[in-house]
Formats: structure tokens, sequence, C-alpha cells
């Protein structure tokens, strides 16, 4: 799957994958996870879901990562936030309060940026991606999550 699937899928708002609400099996089972206020969270392929919002109002430190600048920019737009955009790497990189999202390709992103990283939140990264490419998502997360990560 190229990349340009997802600029287009963006460009065209054929976004039928965005939950106009906060999931709620996440807000169901999340807290079963007793992480410390203050935890890193990945979320991968975040789109701009509001799930983002509702992890950090848990005190989390929330690390979203999304191809599409479009999504990203959306996100903070729609939430009211105003970014801070640094760039580190191949990624553009925009915080406001306890959400960063890293705008780029995740499969360029690595280790040590998720150093500290206490939780990983994928609603459907997984099934986004084609068959093929799922045991590559796997692989890369687990080379780059720390040990302990839940």
């Amino acid at each position: 799957m190229e990349p340009t699937f997802w600029q287009e899928r963006w460009a065209l708002n054929q976004i039928g994958f965005h939950l106009p609400q906060v999931n709620p099996y996440l807000q169901r089972h999340w807290p079963h996870l007793s992480l410390e206020e203050g935890a890193k969270v990945l979320v991968p392929l975040c789109g701009k879901s509001l799930d983002l919002m509702w992890l950090a109002s848990q005190g989390l430190r929330v690390m979203g990562v999304e191809l599409s600048e479009q999504a990203v920019e959306a996100f903070f737009s729609e939430q009211g936030l105003a970014p801070r955009i640094t760039q580190r790497g191949g990624f553009k990189v925009y915080q406001a309060d306890l959400i960063e999202l890293w705008c780029g390709d995740f499969f360029a992103l690595e280790g040590e940026v998720l150093a500290g990283c206490d939780a990983l939140y994928d609603r459907a990264a997984l099934i986004a991606l084609p068959p093929l490419m799922r045991a590559r998502y796997a692989e890369h997360l687990n080379r780059m999550l720390p040990s302990g990560c839940q």
C-alpha cells in the first residue's frame, strides 16, 4: 500500500474509519491497565481520532503517529489546540499539552523515540494495513517498544 492511498483518502474526505466519538471499548477496558498519571502511550496510524483527547484527559502523555498532515492539522484545529511544530528527523512533530503527533511514515520511526513508552493503543492500525504489511507492522512494534510496554 502506497502512502498516496492514505493521502488521497484524507484529501477526498473518504474517512469512514474515523469515529465521531471516543471508542467505547477504549473507555471500558483502558482503565484495567492501571497506568500511572504521566505514562506515555503510543497510538500508531492515529488519524484525527478523538481517542487521543480521551487518553490525554486520563493524564497520559499521548504520542500519535500519522502519515497524513491533513489529518494531524484537522485534529488540532477541531480540538481548538494550537500546536508547537518542530522537525525531528523525517517527522514533523506537532505538540500541544499532553498530545504529540508525529507526522510521517510509521515504519521510519526509530526505537529511541519510544524509550519510556508504557503502553500501545491500536484501535484499527493493524487492520488498516494490507495483510502482507501486518507482519511487518507487528515486527516493527516489537523491535521498537521497550520491554514491559503494555
